[in-house]
């Protein structure tokens, strides 16, 4: 018996437009149609707009003001038809047509014939269509996507909100007015026997002390008669068969519930991204129902449906943080038995146009979230509950997800809907999503939406009825997966000064701010936090400017503030041009040097926000900067990559205060004039499972022509598993630093004499950061050669001392003992390492500042367009050297040709470089 999945993806469909109900007159659905005039070629997954810009009919709508242009297409209906065959072997056989996703409302035609209706995006909708296709001839599918519903921007009110449906596009502080229309997932035809598998569930239970797991494997299995099945299930692991159940069961029509259990021993934990105690381990769950042959009985019986689930074994709790505060929620994640400090991003839809498959973007946002030693991810309530892909790379890279219901706050009222249809309509489309998305082992927390509150601005809890709809259904159909009512959930919205002064124990989860508080205030805040988990904060920055420049012509580039209407469209509330003139003393001058400045100010104020949450630990117990993606190429935005996926200086500031051991010193400011004395506190944390013995901090005040001012240790101390420790307190006179730039470099030390980690900070002795444009143009050289990585080809970065100076070498080695504990971010399955070696080449950057003045913030990026095929990742970036200093960097080229292999090297004093292997 045949069971197969026929695509019926791919850019041979056809759309038109239409105003209203035309296409009814027009008989525009059906195979005899007479309308044959101005049917344009269509992608399914994909867009509608994207197809008409593809087709030349609307502008670029990432180009300077051109979304205005296209704001007419979300009021027209569109229709998208497909020609295609089956084959007539599949004649007799049962055939589910399904559409994963299609955005928003549909009606749904096959030869002519109205298969029915369907609303909503992130649900299904599926038919039995046997009976109803041309077998060994042409088949006519017809879908009408009615015009986008009416809701609301990011300013408005939440309770008009009346659909399950991505906000973002329909106007957001990162995201233009384009809202979405399209088929945007998958459209398949299912071909079975009689008896047909539509959901696998996976439960794994596991025992206090991770020796055993008991899996209990549900089907449900849907027949159209009465019949007899036999039912068998194998769990895989690595490609072998471990474990199997086999049993019989008579099927009645309609749905079956067909429940197996099998016991695993020592099972391979799923393991979050850098937790040091394995890697993120997958299984796979078959499940074969066969039914005896009615063609042919004497052959006994036949295959009739088959499912293969991917899933993982793991455990996850919430704790109390170390807190006085009774009321508040436990926010310490616990991961299979170990306390887990939440290392995140907050994500939002990689595209506006998020119907288009990216398959390459995609990958290469969360590589670099994982090669950034993120652990975790929040699925922000106004974009998307994600498709199959994403959760899937996740759960490959253990990356555990937060996953949001798509609800936002409106900013005039943020209050949910408690009308009973939009009750009934918010638990309908949770029945069916969540079933879809429990299998993922990367998916550890269920949201109920975004900055919910009540009139008072206090976030919501489970008694707001939609949240404790939503609560109920994850619960019953996801009881190994955590909930959260929305973020922030409480007690106060916002950190801020105020809110510590009045309530400090009633910051448990906040938000905010999202901007830069100045060069005095920024330190000032986070000195003072208090808060048990911040879950969405930031800082703004501008571009980087060959996108650009990509994005906003020549003429539009200058000035780059909000009086030009260039700027105001791309990104209007970032826009912080003033406060980035002010902290350079108005001295800023042309387009690059402000786009240098205002992503510094945004590395540093967000390094030293995660930085200062890492150093509470476990009163705080997670930091989820906001944010790590963008969907749009705005000019300013929060984000720490580009809309190309390039990282901007930010992106590798957090990375580096997420390594597994890091030093860091808390300060009052970063521009110190009019006081008398520079002083800083030196701390070290350790994310690893084990105690760090004799640990030792070598501290230097250095200034920027390298002339060392103060230098100490302090004393050997030992850093427990897990944790974060005051090392020292330090002061220096500041008359005694002669120099207005200068820099505090820290470094930690083991009992072996090893360097563990390391650390600079960039100070002024002036009031503002101007003296960082007066630097003299610095003598650096750089140089490529080709590294041969060996093993699994994965690179790991090592660090030592060579002739006395700092040296951060970078080399390509093989990990081999997976799931040992490392100073190198990430682990992986060797297969996956293996499999990106054979696209993949290393290379080694050496830079070395051969002046007599530091080389500030040197920058490495890929020569070429930011869209370029292909792309490099560096281990680190953003960086600044003293005279005398070199950094080897380690760069692995991914799907670039040799001979494109092109490094940029640029920097606030050097001149602009650019080298080859």
């Amino acid at each position: 018996m045949t069971v197969q999945r026929i695509s019926l993806n791919g850019s041979d469909w056809l759309l038109k437009d239409f105003v209203g109900e035309d296409w009814i007159w027009r008989n525009s659905e059906k195979p005899d149609t007479r309308d044959v005039r101005w049917w344009r070629p269509g992608t399914v997954p994909g867009t509608v707009l994207h197809d008409l810009w593809v087709n030349g009919e609307v502008p670029d709508p990432y180009f300077e003001r051109n979304s205005l242009l296209v704001e007419w297409v979300p009021q027209r209906t569109w229709l998208y038809r497909k020609t295609f065959s089956v084959p007539e072997s599949l004649r007799g056989r049962r055939v589910k047509l399904q559409f994963k996703g299609v955005d928003y409302a549909a009606q749904f035609f096959l030869n002519g014939v109205k298969l029915g209706e369907h609303e909503g995006m992130y649900t299904p909708a599926e038919f039995e269509v046997a009976d109803l296709l041309l077998y060994g001839g042409d088949n006519l599918l017809a879908v009408v996507i009615g015009k986008a519903p009416d809701e609301q921007p990011q300013v408005s009110k939440t309770e008009y909100v009346r659909t399950h449906k991505s906000r973002m596009t329909y106007g957001w502080d990162f995201c233009p007015r384009m809202i979405h229309q399209g088929i945007w997932d998958d459209v398949c035809l299912d071909v079975t026997g009689p008896a047909a598998i539509e959901d696998v569930y996976v439960r794994p239970e596991l025992r206090d002390d991770f020796s055993a797991a008991r899996l209990s494997v549900s089907a449900a299995v849907s027949s159209p008669e009465r019949v007899w099945a036999q039912v068998k299930t194998v769990i895989r692991f690595g490609g072998c068969d471990i474990a199997s159940h086999e049993a019989a069961y008579t099927l009645e029509p309609g749905m079956n519930r067909l429940n197996a259990a099998v016991t695993l021993d020592r099972p391979k934990l799923w393991q979050p991204n850098g937790s040091g105690s394995g890697a993120p381990h997958l299984y796979e769950a078959i499940v074969n129902v066969s039914v005896p042959d009615e063609t042919e009985p004497s052959r006994g019986l036949s295959l009739s449906a088959s499912r293969t689930t991917a899933f993982g074994i793991r455990k996850v709790e919430f704790m109390r943080n170390d807190t006085p505060d009774l009321e508040a929620r436990p926010y310490t994640l616990v991961v299979n038995g170990r306390k887990t400090y939440i290392k995140g991003w907050n994500w939002v839809p990689i595209d506006v146009m998020y119907g288009v498959e990216r398959p390459a973007k995609l990958e290469r946002l969360l590589q670099l979230a994982k090669r950034a030693g993120v652990n975790m991810l929040r699925v922000w309530g106004g974009g998307l509950i994600e498709k199959d892909a994403f959760y899937e790379l996740c759960d490959r890279y253990g990356i555990m997800l937060w996953q949001e219901f798509i609800q936002s706050s409106s900013g005039i009222a943020n209050k949910p809907s408690e009308k009973p249809e939009f009750l009934a309509m918010m638990e309908g489309e949770a029945r069916q999503i969540v079933p879809r998305r429990r299998n993922h082992p990367s998916l550890v927390i269920w949201c109920g939406g975004n900055e919910l509150q009540d009139k008072d601005e206090a976030p919501l809890d489970d008694r707001e009825p939609v949240l404790g709809i939503l609560r109920r259904v994850a619960e019953e159909l996801h009881p190994d997966a955590l909930w959260l009512p929305t973020s922030p959930s409480g007690r106060l919205f916002l950190n801020s000064l105020d809110n510590i002064e009045r309530d400090p124990d009633g910051l448990h989860d906040v938000h905010g701010p999202w901007e830069h508080q100045g060069l005095q205030g920024q330190y000032e805040l986070y000195n003072r936090g208090t808060s048990l988990l911040q879950s969405e904060f930031g800082v703004e920055g501008m571009t980087n400017l060959k996108t650009l420049r990509r994005t906003i012509s020549a003429a539009n580039e200058w000035p780059a503030s909000k009086d030009n209407p260039v700027y105001f469209h791309r990104g209007a509330w970032w826009n912080n041009e003033p406060l980035v003139t002010a902290s350079f003393g108005g001295e800023i001058r042309g387009l690059a040097q402000l786009i240098r400045a205002s992503q510094f100010l945004q590395a540093e104020g967000l390094r030293y926000a995660v930085e200062s949450h890492l150093r509470r630990r476990w009163r705080n117990s997670g930091t989820l900067p906001w944010q790590f993606n963008e969907p749009f190429p705005n000019a300013y935005c929060t984000s720490a990559l580009d809309y190309f996926a390039m990282p901007k200086p930010a992106y590798y500031a957090v990375a580096r205060a997420y390594r597994p051991v890091t030093a860091t010193a808390s300060f009052a400011a970063q521009a110190w004039a009019g006081r008398e004395v520079f002083a800083a506190e030196l701390w070290a944390a350790s994310s690893l499972g084990r105690i760090l013995e004799g640990v030792r901090a070598q501290w230097t005040i250095a200034g920027a022509s390298g002339r060392v001012y103060a230098s100490g240790s302090t004393p050997a101390a030992n850093v427990p598993a897990d944790s974060s420790v005051r090392l020292a307190h330090i002061e220096r006179p500041l008359s005694h630093i002669g120099e207005e730039l200068f820099f505090l470099d820290l470094e930690l030390f083991g009992t072996d004499g090893e360097r563990m980690a390391d650390n600079r900070y960039l100070f002024t002795a002036a009031g503002n950061l101007a003296p960082m444009l007066h630097m003299p143009e610095a003598a650096v050289e750089v140089s490529m050669t080709e590294a041969k990585p060996e093993g699994n080809g994965e690179i790991a970065c090592k660090r030592s001392e060579i002739a006395g100076k700092r040296s951060d070498i970078a080399e390509c080695r093989s990990d081999e003992t997976a799931g040992t504990e490392s100073l190198v971010n990430g682990s992986g399955e060797a297969a996956e390492a293996a499999a990106a070696a054979r696209d993949s080449a290393c290379a080694q950057i050496e830079i070395v500042n051969t002046g007599d003045c530091a080389a500030l913030l040197l920058h490495l990026e890929r020569a070429g367009e930011p869209d370029a095929a292909g792309c490099v990742y560096f281990l680190d970036n953003d960086f600044t050297l003293l005279p005398g200093e070199k950094r080897v960097i380690a760069a692995e080229w991914r799907d670039v040709p040799e001979g494109l292999r092109q490094v940029e090297l640029s920097g606030w004093n050097i001149a602009l470089q650019t080298v080859s292997c």
